[in-house]
Formats: structure tokens, C-alpha cells, sequence
């Protein structure tokens, strides 16, 4: 020990002599440096030597030459050695050497590095410092030897020395431990940590704290005793809640006078801790509406979770009811609720498929029910054999009748060869607005077309002179395979300036190419109605008054029949030898006959544009007038005569509704176009 001791001073007195001397030789340099550079300054305006800090790369030029130019000639590495380095510069035309004093006056720095380790751990000096900094190399040593491998705080002091021998020191704190201060932290809900996860090195756990599932599910802080080779030691589990509820809400219906709870309002709630919830916007029990609350559901961590949901307050709980064409029941919206009395505000039948709510008077306070309407049937189909023609293809529809409570629509399941003469077998399919679907096959037969239209409306016509003519007035053309088709007119022979009676020929030709036409005669006579105009005048003024800009011509054809009806009573007189003449009475006077009546709708429905054709009661004894329309929808019967000999509105009727006066509107059907057999609806557009 004795000798160890020795030594260990020979050591610690050489190295204090080492630093004695070499602090001579620096002040005695650095006087000497300091009489050549006053000298040198004074008399030549050049520093000789000047001192630089080992590791800072060469000074500028002007450390050398003070308030002069100048610049190197030799040059130096750039970090020069320490001692003393030769230089030449040039500075006022003239070389001159200089000395540049490297020397190293820095003492090393360095952080302190703080950190815990466990008792098998031993760690060396530079483990201990972080950001070492020196110009030159540097020697690192424990002030005293630390205590590794025993529990504790410590305070460890790291010197710090440099080669020119300057030094300093750092303080590193450093805890020794077998087991974690912080101890594990894990997510409420989670599996219990092993006991290696408390240790900070490889130890053997012979006993440890039980950890239950209480614990792991309520966040907190729980002391965790470990023994390790028979000693105790203590740590902790920490159990956090980070994660906010998950909540599944629902739609609550219940009777106004029920108390009502946030927890109503969840379906479900996913949170590894208890939690309550608590409105942040709570029901409005006067709110007889729908209405939307706000909830909020909070952990024991914390954490929240707001949500929204809706609540009805009504007698009447959701129900289904599956589709049909009558009308909804109170009983079934109040279904085992007990009221004294209920109507329903506005009636509603559950033909759509949907979601639906139904306000109804419950004992004389408005409510709400909600009725899903379900159509689970599927569409009747019902076809017969179709027979049509060939390259006249017709849409899926056309070859059946379809019966369902809900829309449907009618598609081909399989083609159909339109330019195949003969019999062939299609199916068709027809689904209903819920996606339910029937099908059926159905045997077309086609043939080719070899029959021409016919021809209706054609005879002896008469026009006032330099009146315009419509050809075209109470004319059509249909064809058994196209319908309605377009008529051609040759008026060649017609001079409309002079009076007389000229031959116009009409003719029309179907898709087959079959072609059929017509001669007949226009008379051009002398006006014999006094003021004609005014005709032109009365109806532009008349539908100005009645007509609307979005209506459609259905539309415009029902209100001048109202119009008609209206202002012109029934007397038995009229001239029928000019309708024009009669519009023209009749709307003067208000009074007149089933032919006065017509001809004042027949002007007023050819100025929108909507064809007419003059029909005549078939019979013997009696005659009757009335038009045939077509606007744009098919033809339909219209007879604007007030008649108090039946009461009925003739208004676009079909030939059935005709038939409640049995023979009053027989007529030739032969000679006129097929009347629709679809009862008329005004909205409805061609």
C-alpha cells in the first residue's frame, strides 16, 4: 500500500513541476512577444509575432499589418501546430517575416450525462459526458471510482484534461436500481405486464405484488413490491385511459309524460372504465316534432365522447305496414296506447316504399308517427298473345298489363326479332319500386304491314277570302301499324284570291311504304260574318285571361272546356253554316247550342295548337255536336254544351265514360281515329 502511495505522488509532483515550467516558459514568451511587437509596431508598422488559439485556423492578415494592406506569401496547414510557425507577408511593397505563436489556453467542455442503470452495469468516463468539445485530444477519469453494483444515487465527477494540460470537470447523476422508478405505464383495459417489464436488467423475480383486473381497468397509480435474491424493492404500475367511449346511439320514442334519460339514448357503449353520461342540449317535453339531443359520455380517464341523437315524443311507436291503395288507420299508429279520441291531420296512403311520418290530433294535441311502408308482393303480370308487326318494335309495357301497389317498370328478359315474320316467344319482366320481380312469357306473332292509313276529316270545306287556310284543321292521319302519321297536301290547284270551289288533295304514307290519299273541296266564298277579326281578337284575349305559362296542353284543354261550360247556357239555336260565325255569337252572347258551344272551344283550342275534329251524333232523328281532341296524349271525347238534358262534363272522356248516356255520344267510330282508352290526365305530356 505503501509503495502504491509512492508512486501515486511521484506521479501527482511530476505532473505539478510540468505544469510550473511550462507556465514560465508561456509568461516569459509571451513578454518577450510583447516587447518585439511594440518595438516592431513602432518602428516598421508590422506585428512580428502575434499569438493565435490552437485549433481557430490562421488570423486575417491585418493581425499582422494594423490599419495597412497587406496578404500572405507563404501559407500554413489550416489548423497550424502549436509552438511557434514562420511566416512571410507583403505589405507596403516589401516582404517581411513574422511569427505566428500557436498555443493552446482552452480547457476541454463537455455535458453532463444523467441516467439509470442497474447493478450489473459498469460504465467508463466518456459514457458519462455527451458534446466532448477540444482542439486537441483529451483524457477523461473518475475523480473517485463510483459504486457500481450497489442501489443508490450518485453524484460522479468526470475530469477532464487536454494534452497542453488544460482541465475541468462535469457532475453526471446516476442512479443505481434492480428495479424501475417509473414503472410500467399501460393502457386501461390491457393485460397485466410481466414482472421482467419492472426490472432494469436481467434479473430473477422471486415474488411480486398481485396485479388484478381491477386495477387494470381503473386508471390510477398502484405500488408494485418486487423481491429480488430476499430483498424488496418497490415500484408502480401506472393504468391510463386515453381512449374516449365508443358509443353506438339510438332514436328514442316515448310518451310525452315519460321521464327521460341520457342513458336512452345509447345503444351501446365500448370503454375498458366506467362511464356516465349527461345532456349537454336535454329534450324539449312541449316539442311535439322530431328533435335532435346532445350527449355527452364521459370515462373515468376523462375522456369524451359527444353524440347526437333523435327522440319523438308521440303515443305511437314505429311501425311497418306493407304497401297498398288504402288509407292509413289511426288504430294502427296508436296501437295499444289509450286515448280518448285521434284523427289524422291529413290522410295518407302507403303506396311508396319509404320512411314516413304521419301527424295526427291525439286527444286534441298534434303528434307524430312514423310508418315505414314495405312491399314484399310481387307484380301481377297478365299478357294474351300479341300480334303486331314486323320493324315495328314495341316497348315491354305495350305486350302486358302489370298490376302492383308501387311503380314498376317492364323490361325484355329476352330479345325480341322485330323484322321476323311469324311467331316468336319473349319474356318480360316487371319490378315494383322495392325490387320485387315477376316474369312472363308471351307469344308475339308479327306480320308485314300491308294496309295504308286512313284518312279522317276530309270533306267539303269552306274559308273566307284572303283568310289564312289550315289545311290541316280537324284532319288526321292514323295507321294500323304507326298510329297518327304525318299528311301531305297538294293545294296547287287552289287560287285563295279569288271565289270559287278548287280540288286540294291530302295523302299520308306509313313506315311499310303503304300510301293512301284523298280528294276533296274548298269552297273560297265572300265573308259573310260582319267583323271576322274580332274572332282572332275575342280568343287571344280569352286564354290571356285563363291560361297559365307552365301549363300543359292537357292542361290549357281542361280550362278552356271550364271556360266554355261557364259562359255559354244553353238555348236551342244556332246558324251551322259557318262555325266561325257561331264562335263568334256565342262568345258575343253567351247563349246557343251544342254547335255554338263547340265552335267557341273549337277556336280557342286550335289557337294553342291542340288538334280537333268535328264529330256528329249518329242518328236518325236527332243531331248533336261535339269535338274529338288530341292533346298530345291520345283522343278523347269534349263537349262543352251546358246541357241540363244529363248534367255530365264531357271533358276529354273516354269512350266507356261516354257510355253512362248510352247512345247520346254514338257516333260512326269507323270514320275517326281510336279514341284513348286511358282516362285522361291533364299533367300527363306526349
Amino acid at each position: 500500500m505503501d509503495g502504491e502511495q509512492q508512486e501515486l505522488n511521484k506521479t501527482t509532483t511530476g505532473g505539478l513541476v510540468r505544469k510550473i515550467i511550462g507556465a514560465l516558459i508561456l509568461l516569459i514568451g509571451a513578454a518577450v512577444s510583447f516587447t518585439l511587437v511594440f518595438f516592431a509596431v513602432h518602428y516598421y508598422g508590422v506585428k512580428p509575432v502575434v499569438a493565435w488559439e490552437y485549433g481557430e485556423g490562421i488570423p486575417e492578415i491585418d493581425a499582422f499589418v494594423p490599419q495597412r494592406i497587406g496578404s500572405y506569401v507563404t501559407t500554413l496547414p489550416g489548423k497550424p501546430e502549436k509552438g511557434l510557425n514562420r511566416l512571410t507577408i507583403e505589405t507596403g511593397g516589401k516582404e517581411k517575416t513574422v511569427w505566428l505563436f500557436v498555443r493552446d489556453t482552452k480547457a476541454p467542455q463537455a455535458e453532463p450525462v444523467s441516467c439509470t442503470i442497474s447493478t450489473k452495469t459498469v460504465m467508463a468516463p466518456n459514457e458519462l459526458v455527451s458534446g466532448l468539445k477540444d482542439a486537441d485530444r483529451v483524457k477523461l477519469m473518475f475523480e473517485e471510482e463510483p459504486p457500481f453494483g450497489q442501489v443508490g444515487d450518485y453524484e460522479i465527477r468526470i475530469l477532464m484534461e487536454d494534452v497542453s494540460g488544460n482541465s475541468s470537470s462535469v457532475v453526471s447523476q446516476v442512479k443505481i436500481r434492480v428495479v424501475s422508478d417509473l414503472g410500467v405505464t399501460v393502457e386501461s383495459g390491457s393485460e397485466a405486464p410481466a414482472a421482467e417489464a419492472f426490472l432494469v436488467d436481467d434479473y430473477q423475480v422471486e415474488s411480486m405484488t398481485e396485479i388484478t383486473e381491477a386495477m387494470l381497468h381503473s386508471p390510477g397509480e398502484y405500488p408494485i413490491t418486487l423481491t429480488v435474491n430476499g430483498t424488496g424493492y418497490v415500484s408502480r404500475l401506472t393504468v391510463i385511459d386515453t381512449v374516449a367511449p365508443a358509443v353506438t346511439s339510438k332514436t328514442v320514442f316515448c310518451e310525452p309524460e315519460a321521464d327521460i334519460f341520457p342513458e336512452m339514448f345509447i345503444e351501446s357503449v365500448e370503454d375498458e372504465s366506467e362511464t356516465h353520461a349527461e345532456f349537454i342540449t336535454p329534450p324539449d317535453p312541449d316539442n311535439r316534432d322530431f328533435q335532435t339531443v346532445e350527449i355527452a359520455v364521459t370515462d373515468a380517464g376523462g375522456n369524451v365522447t359527444n353524440f347526437q341523437a333523435g327522440l319523438l315524443l308521440t303515443h305511437s311507436v314505429p311501425f311497418v305496414v306493407e304497401a297498398r291503395n288504402t288509407k292509413l288507420t289511426v288504430e294502427e299508429c296508436l296501437k295499444d296506447t289509450e286515448y280518448e279520441y285521434a284523427l289524422f291531420i291529413k290522410d295518407f296512403i302507403p303506396n311508396t316504399v319509404g320512411f314516413y311520418a304521419v301527424y295526427l290530433q291525439v286527444d286534441g294535441k298534434p303528434e307524430m308517427a312514423l310508418v315505414e311502408v314495405i312491399d314484399t308482393t310481387a307484380p301481377v303480370i297478365k299478357t294474351a298473345n300479341f300480334k303486331g308487326f314486323t320493324d315495328h318494335p314495341k316497348e315491354a309495357s305495350a305486350l302486358c298489363t302489370v298490376s302492383d301497389v308501387t311503380a314498376t317498370t317492364v323490361s325484355y328478359e329476352t330479345e325480341v326479332d322485330w323484322s321476323l315474320e311469324g311467331t316468336q316467344t319473349a319474356v318480360v319482366r316487371a319490378v315494383d319500386a322495392a325490387g320485387n320481380s315477376a316474369t312472363l312469357s308471351v307469344t308475339l306473332t308479327l306480320a308485314v304491314d300491308t294496309q295504308p292509313p286512313v284518312l279522317y276529316g276530309i270533306k267539303q270545306r269552306f274559308f273566307y277570302l284572303d283568310e289564312p287556310i289550315s289545311y290541316l284543321s280537324g284532319i288526321a292521319a292514323v295507321d294500323n301499324a304507326d298510329g297518327e302519321v304525318e299528311i301531305k297536301v297538294d293545294t296547287s290547284q287552289i287560287d285563295t284570291t279569288k271565289v270559287g270551289s278548287y280540288y286540294v288533295t291530302y295523302s299520308a304514307t306509313d313506315t311499310a311504304g303503304n300510301t293512301v290519299s284523298k280528294r276533296s273541296v274548298i269552297t273560297i266564298k265572300m265573308t259573310t260574318a260582319k267583323n271576322a277579326d274580332k274572332l282572332d281578337r275575342y280568343v287571344e284575349q280569352i286564354l290571356a285571361d285563363i291560361l297559365k305559362e307552365d301549363m300543359t296542353p292537357g292542361q290549357k284543354a281542361v280550362a278552356i272546356y271550364n271556360y266554355v261550360y261557364n259562359h255559354v247556357r244553353y238555348k236551342a239555336s244556332s246558324d251551322k253554316s259557318d262555325w266561325r260565325k257561331e264562335a263568334i255569337r256565342g262568345i258575343q252572347r253567351g247563349r246557343g247550342d251544342c254547335f255554338t258551344s263547340n265552335s267557341v272551344a273549337r277556336a280557342l283550342l286550335e289557337e294553342c295548337g291542340i288538334s280537333v275534329l268535328p264529330i256528329t251524333r249518329l242518328s236518325k232523328n236527332t243531331h248533336h255536336y261535339w269535338l274529338l281532341v288530341n292533346a298530345g296524349t291520345g283522343w278523347y271525347h269534349f263537349d262543352a254544351t251546358n246541357s241540363r238534358e244529363h248534367g255530365f262534363k264531357c271533358c276529354m272522356w273516354t269512350d266507356a265514360q261516354c257510355s253512362v248516356m248510352g247512345s247520346f255520344w254514338r257516333y260512326e267510330k269507323n270514320i275517326y281515329p281510336a279514341v284513348s282508352k286511358e282516362r285522361f290526365d291533364p299533367a300527363k305530356t306526349a
